[in-house]
């Protein structure tokens, strides 16, 4: 599956949004502006914003804490958003879900958990329905590398490929999982080569080439689409800040991040589009000045949302 120089540039704009979105989020946190701990997401945009290319209105994405970046791809006001991290009842979860529970129904994000891989077979689920329904929207099933340790990812993957569902895998492996390196989680090189002992494809990106993210899953997606079942894919990727915002990152060397840092596709793939003609500079400076002005208004609509009263508290208790 070829990308066009159009579907390039849109890339681009759309990692850029995605990082910017998050150098803003820490600098808010390193204001005391939000509660709790952050878990930034830079080095992982390039995935989520290839899902822009892609995904429909009528698509489901189940993410993880770390899938910002696909949120915004799928629609998400990031009004919403940094309101609902700053615990503002204007968010998209009323400021109850804070940044690691997000979950919006207008744009079909069917939220992020506080346990580890639980929204895997949550994504099955809505799969399932969309077969019983007959439609082919297709859903997106986000989570790290550390969430393909539970049993929850393989009974999910089983029924996946067994019912022949439509649903996209998507395995963002930043080679930590909090602050355990991959080789004493597991055993295999590849999270993707758990999908032959399912009968599907599994699939390795490396996640700082934004073209070949791209191509991956488009073509995951027109294969869910067209009812020829799951498809895994792991990204190769990793975080440019630690596990969470003030980690010392004492478990990983100097080396191995400049080694990556300077693979960063915000630069890398800038100045490749940029020599190619796809992009022009003053263009994108045109793109940033009104992403920039976009941001501002959001941070400032939820920096002046109230909070949560007391009566808020009580809407969705149940019982």
């Amino acid at each position: 599956m070829s990308i066009t120089n159009f579907q390039k540039e849109k890339l681009l704009k759309q990692i850029l949004l995605a990082r910017e979105f998050e150098e803003r989020l820490g600098k808010l946190f390193a204001e005391n502006l939000l509660a709790g701990w952050v878990h930034l997401c830079k080095g992982h945009e390039t995935m989520g914003a290839a899902l822009s290319l892609y995904m429909r209105s009528d698509d489901y994405l189940v993410p993880y804490h770390r899938s910002r970046s696909s949120m915004l791809a799928k629609g998400l006001d990031p009004k919403l958003l940094f309101a609902e991290i700053m615990g503002k009842k204007t968010g998209c979860c009323s400021g109850i879900g804070g940044e690691a529970h997000i979950m919006d129904v207008d744009s079909r994000i069917y939220g992020t958990g506080g346990i580890i891989g639980s929204g895997i077979p949550i994504s099955v689920g809505i799969a399932y329905a969309s077969k019983l329904s007959n439609n082919d929207s297709v859903v997106i099933s986000g989570f790290g590398e550390g969430g393909s340790n539970r049993g929850a990812f393989h009974e999910a993957l089983n029924m996946a490929a067994t019912w022949n569902l439509g649903i996209v895998f998507i395995c963002e492996n930043n080679q930590y999982a909090e602050f355990s390196p991959q080789e004493i989680q597991m055993k295999i090189e590849n999270v993707a080569d758990r999908a032959y002992g399912y009968g599907i494809p599994g699939e390795i990106v490396d996640g700082y080439d934004p073209v070949a993210c791209a191509e991956v899953v488009g073509k995951a997606i027109e294969r869910a689409r067209n009812n020829g079942g799951p498809t895994l894919i792991e990204v190769k990727t990793y975080r440019l800040h630690g596990h969470y915002e003030g980690d010392p990152m004492e478990y990983r060397t100097k080396d191995e991040y400049q080694q990556w840092a300077q693979r960063d596709p915000v630069i890398t793939f800038r100045e490749e589009l940029c020599r190619a003609n796809v992009v022009t500079e003053e263009n994108l400076q045109s793109f940033e000045k009104e992403m920039n002005r976009m941001l501002d208004e959001a941070v400032d609509f939820a920096l002046n949302s109230p909070y949560p009263d007391e009566n808020d508290a009580r809407r969705f208790v149940y019982a």
